[in-house]
């Protein structure tokens, strides 16, 4: 069946394609529900043990293969026969608001892109994210982090570390690297959220999206007219006035960088802080051995895999995975966190070992869409960590386990606060 990518994003097909059942739900519901606010559903483990995919319902009726192996996930996320184009047919739908960037394709990122489109683009950010340049950002995170647990501590306890570190750090570090001014930094902070919230209605997200994009557009501008030495800058110089990239493309990457860069960020910090403060033999380990921080990062990243939800992809051909085939127009959910918690990669996955060789998670996806950012985050969850621990020696929570916000309606799952004391 002959299938088509048009200009504006969207996929046109010659034939009708096969498309998700809207009937009454005959497969498992998906998302499946926490028993435990720091473990993914215990349904999750039981389809690994099955078949290579099994059929979910989503929220709208519609049924979708769900992956939830290791394996698998990475097996579909390296497969360019699986797309990540919201217009595609079949293309998951996994909250109310999905269909925003399946209504107007123009709004999107590359990472709702894909080749030529997504390479051409992401390549024009590569040498910002790389490893280097993560590390040279090091000395200019910890200062940041040092001013802000000075004052922390020298107020009232306990100390909310969710709003005092997790929520302004990485946004921040984002702002540093546009040439933003703080005076924005609760603008930013606060439309970012929206866009991530499940919460909120399509009316709301789409709102937030445009008011942020109109301030991203006003940056550009402004550096088109008088650039400096920041990341906006650079690519005005290096791909706008050239004619590689227009505003139109570059003020949704920015967006991009904004949302995943300030809010998947602050969720895997708040969720890491939580395992320093409440499991006292990992926080003794880091204590004794700061050298082990890379490792343990590495395996707070995969034990708390805070894209709850998962990744969508939809199937431009037949393919077939293990026992499973996944025809061409069947959509596909593939859960991180049910991949990072295999045993059969990860031995004794349900609990946190700061000396596991955990390099093979899921936690920034796999294959071309990997996490542009991953390099930065790790350093600011370093960073994070070991401020914590030299600056509040002893940090535990203030309050029963059983009274903190676990966020389900964000899509990084994470913590609405963490009060400690030490």
């Amino acid at each position: 069946m002959a299938r088509q990518l048009c200009s504006d994003g969207r996929w046109m097909m010659n034939e009708a394609a096969p498309q998700q059942k809207r009937t009454a739900p005959t497969a498992p519901t998906y998302p499946m529900a926490r028993t435990s606010p720091v473990d993914p559903p215990p349904a999750l483990a039981e389809l690994r043990s099955g078949r290579a995919a099994s059929r979910v319902t989503l929220w709208d009726g519609s049924e979708v293969w769900l992956v939830t192996s290791h394996s698998g996930v990475r097996a579909v996320l390296g497969d360019r026969r699986f797309t990540a184009v919201t217009s595609a047919p079949g293309f998951p739908m996994l909250t109310r608001t999905s269909a925003l960037v399946r209504a107007n394709p123009k709004s999107a990122s590359f990472i709702r892109m894909d080749d030529p489109d997504h390479s051409r683009l992401r390549s024009m950010l590569t040498r910002d994210f790389l490893a280097r340049r993560a590390e040279e950002l090091r000395p200019a995170v910890r200062e940041l982090l040092d001013g802000i647990l000075a004052q922390l501590v020298a107020g009232e306890r306990p100390v909310d570390l969710v709003a005092g570190l997790a929520i302004p750090v990485p946004s921040r570090v984002i702002t540093l690297l546009f040439g933003a001014g703080d005076d924005r930094r609760e603008f930013i902070e606060s439309r970012s959220a929206v866009l991530i919230d499940r919460g909120y209605t399509p009316d709301q997200v789409a709102a937030a999206r445009d008011e942020l994009d109109g301030y991203l557009r006003e940056l550009v501008e402004d550096r088109l007219a008088d650039p400096g030495g920041d990341l906006i800058s650079r690519l005005v110089l290096d791909q706008v006035r050239p004619g590689n990239l227009t505003v139109g493309e570059l003020v949704p990457m920015c967006r991009l960088l904004l949302v995943a860069g300030h809010g998947t960020t602050t969720s895997q910090a708040s969720l890491s802080m939580l395992s320093l403060v409440t499991d006292p033999k990992l926080a003794d380990a880091l204590t004794e051995d700061p050298a082990l921080l890379p490792k343990a990062v590495e395996e707070l990243l995969r034990f708390h895999s805070i894209v709850q939800n998962g990744l969508a992809r939809a199937a431009v051909a037949d393919v077939q995975l293990d026992d499973v085939l996944i025809r061409a127009g069947e959509g596909v959910v593939l859960s991180l966190s049910a991949g990072n918690r295999d045993e059969r990669v990860f031995p004794d996955p349900d609990r946190i070992d700061p000396h596991r060789d955990a390099r093979r998670h899921l936690a920034f996806g796999h294959g071309m869409h990997q996490c542009l950012g991953q390099w930065l985050a790790r350093v600011e969850l370093e960073e994070i960590l070991a401020a914590v621990l030299r600056w509040m020696p002893g940090a535990k929570l203030a309050v029963p386990f059983e009274e903190l916000d676990f966020r389900h309606e964000v899509s990084s799952y994470g913590l609405g606060a963490l009060p400690v004391t030490w």
